[in-house]
């Protein structure tokens, strides 16, 4: 792998999003710096104003990786300002064939993995995106169980948006992605504004919907990075959700999705299972806890519907769905488990 010289276009573009994992963060870069093949790349690291000595670390690669490293350090934090700066300040400066992944704490273990998957999507025009198993690891990088939001499969395995509705679950973590970077490009202004819209969502989630509304996405067996999963003193998402309740957070998110994939694709997304299930946990907590954060919750849906009755005729509605969809994905996790 090698930057590219004036005139070129990298054949990909690494992005890694960072705010205060200093301890992870030269881990992380090694591991993508250091990826063997013939192609071209540019890595886009954007630090969100780290605290932590996170930026020191970046500036101290992008002197030693000039033609590979694109530093973007904010001197304020943006997220906590409701900003989104990957739209900002990550997309204008994208201009690989392809996009991969790898946030600030986890890693990448093979140094093949992005010759691999262009090589791949190269072969395979069907395919929006390809991801790979990933290891569990905590904050010290002891290996941990799977987490079970992603799946560890034991072979190849097409994933499809009928997966998705099955499992509410992403093919892959974000450090295992790699996905055409035509499907944001590509995008009309009015698709774009409406992608934006899609509420109380993080990008990884909203970046599966679009590769599986444009293609299929390959899942690779073969392991080629770590997901670093901490749940407690750190910065990452897990560690700022753990223990909360997001059932009205995710029901809207899920209707927001089902808006998008119908306005822009004229699809529709049958994510009952995952509809019913947030509406009837949102309704279940905020009936025997009476806390601010179950209201909140609860509300956040009501409101979305507009009224409690519309939430009744809305999961009945959802009710048989739901249920064929609970016995299908049992026969899916099989299919993915233990074929």
């Amino acid at each position: 792998m090698r930057g590219i010289k004036e005139g070129e276009t990298p054949v990909v573009s690494v992005l890694m999003f960072v705010y205060n994992q200093a301890p992870y963060l030269e881990k992380a870069i090694r591991s993508v710096v250091g990826q063997l093949g013939d192609f071209t790349a540019e890595i886009i690291i954007h630090d969100d104003a780290s605290t932590d000595g996170s930026q020191e670390i970046i500036l101290r690669y992008a002197d030693a990786y000039p033609d590979l490293i694109i530093p973007i350090l904010q001197k304020e934090n943006q997220m906590q300002q409701g900003i989104d700066f990957v739209s900002r300040f990550v997309s204008p400066k994208i201009t690989g064939k392809y996009t991969a992944y790898c946030e600030g704490d986890d890693y990448w273990t093979d140094k093949r993995k992005l010759s691999l998957q262009i090589d791949i999507l190269e072969r395979h025009p069907e395919y929006s995106g390809v991801c790979h198993n990933c290891v569990v690891v905590d904050a010290l990088g002891n290996r941990q169980k799977p987490v079970s939001k992603f799946y560890p499969f034991r072979k190849d395995f097409v994933y499809t948006l009928r997966e998705l509705t099955y499992e509410a679950r992403m093919p892959g973590q974000t450090a295992s992605v790699m996905m055409r970077s035509s499907l944001l490009s590509d995008m009309t202004d009015e698709e774009r504004k409406k992608f934006r819209q899609i509420r109380h969502c993080v990008g990884d989630r909203k970046r599966t919907l679009l590769m599986l509304l444009k293609g299929s996405v390959l899942c690779m067996s073969r392991t080629m990075s770590a997901y670093r999963y901490v749940t407690q003193g750190g910065t990452n998402w897990n560690t700022m959700v753990r223990g909360k309740n997001l059932a009205g957070r995710y029901f809207v998110q899920e209707l927001d999705f089902r808006k998008f994939a119908k306005d822009c694709f004229d699809t529709d997304l049958h994510n009952d299972f995952a509809l019913f299930g947030y509406g009837l946990m949102a309704c279940f907590r905020v009936l025997c806890v009476q806390s601010e954060e179950n209201i909140r919750q609860y509300r956040m849906i009501i409101d979305a519907l507009g009224g409690r009755k519309e939430l009744i005729v809305f999961l009945i509605k959802l009710f048989p769905r739901a249920v064929l969809t609970l016995l299908l994905r049992r026969v899916q996790e099989i299919r993915w488990r233990i074929c």
